[in-house]
């Protein structure tokens, strides 16, 4: 079970950088560790964790096709509607209830809110430039 999670922004064409993204996307580290910008990232969020990969494999056999290399850990995300339903699951757990009940976290509510929002934020800020540059998608890594 992935201990470390996140979203880089990639493409198969080219490598994107920070200056190529949005201005306002506030980044979990101030280095980039996978050579890709990465702009959500958490880490033993494991309730979070499995809702994401549950939609992502079920937006996966809904495509017909595959958007995810699960055995090496990796999901793609590709569309501005994909994004934004994991905005809807980030928002769920931004619920101190939710987050209690289904977290599955070592992180107490208020230690993880700043996170979630950092995401939200982030994940919203990118979907225009997924629309503008359609070589872009988003990866979902899950660290083992």
């Amino acid at each position: 079970m992935g201990l470390d999670n996140g979203f880089l922004v990639k493409s198969d064409k080219r490598q994107f950088t920070r200056e190529d993204l949005p201005h306002g996307i506030d980044y979990p580290f101030s280095t980039d560790y996978y050579h890709a910008p990465e702009i959500v990232y958490w880490r033993k969020n494991w309730g979070l964790r499995n809702a994401v990969i549950e939609y992502l494999n079920d937006a996966e056999s809904d495509k017909g096709e595959s958007n995810a290399d699960a055995e090496d850990g990796y999901y793609y995300v590709d569309t501005p509607e994909q994004v934004l339903r994991i905005v809807e699951i980030i928002f769920h757990f931004l619920d101190e209830d939710n987050w209690d009940e289904y977290g599955d976290s070592i992180w107490e509510y208020e230690e993880a809110r700043p996170g979630l929002q950092r995401d939200i934020i982030n994940l919203i800020l990118i979907i225009p430039f997924l629309r503008d540059h359609p070589d872009a998608y988003l990866e979902f890594y899950d660290s083992y």
